[in-house]
């Protein structure tokens, strides 16, 4: 067993028997084992994440930069209770969305300051939530960041 299937045990159990405070704290390590982001140790590394990761063309300087998830968090962890409440939770819909919603991605002091002054800091977009097809970038795009870079 791999540390990324440890992971993923991690949270399959704890979204399982419903103690969601537990979530977020497996999802970033979830997250560097799935795209390599380790240490020499085997460590989940968020320095080379946040030197990997895809990244706002205004994220440039590295000391002016901030690593953020794509879609927060506490969202993705309310997807999840939504698979647990509608008793569609398995091992494959958690990780497809795992796989569709769990990203990290570099941008600037300034555009988080944009992000926190539209409220957006902890929460998507109020349309997000309705949406059918939940674009994982609507809060890049409501701060302005058309696309991102590698």
């Amino acid at each position: 067993m791999t540390d990324l299937d440890i992971e993923f045990e991690h949270l399959y159990l704890e979204a399982k028997y419903q103690r969601w405070s537990l979530v977020p704290r497996f999802l970033f390590s979830y997250f560097c084992f799935r795209e390599g982001y380790v240490t020499t140790h085997g460590k989940p590394d968020w320095e080379k994440a946040r030197a990997s990761c895809r990244r706002s063309t205004d994220a440039s300087i590295s000391k002016q930069v901030d690593l953020i998830p794509l879609v927060p968090l506490d969202t993705l962890v309310g997807e999840i209770k939504c698979l647990e409440r509608d008793d569609l939770l398995s091992k494959d819909t958690l990780r497809n969305c795992l796989d569709d919603l769990l990203d990290y991605v570099v941008i600037s002091k300034q555009e988080w300051q944009k992000m926190k002054n539209l409220g957006l800091e902890d929460r998507m977009p109020v349309n997000w939530y309705q949406s059918k097809t939940k674009d994982r970038y609507a809060r890049l795009k409501a701060i302005g960041i058309p696309e991102l870079k590698v």
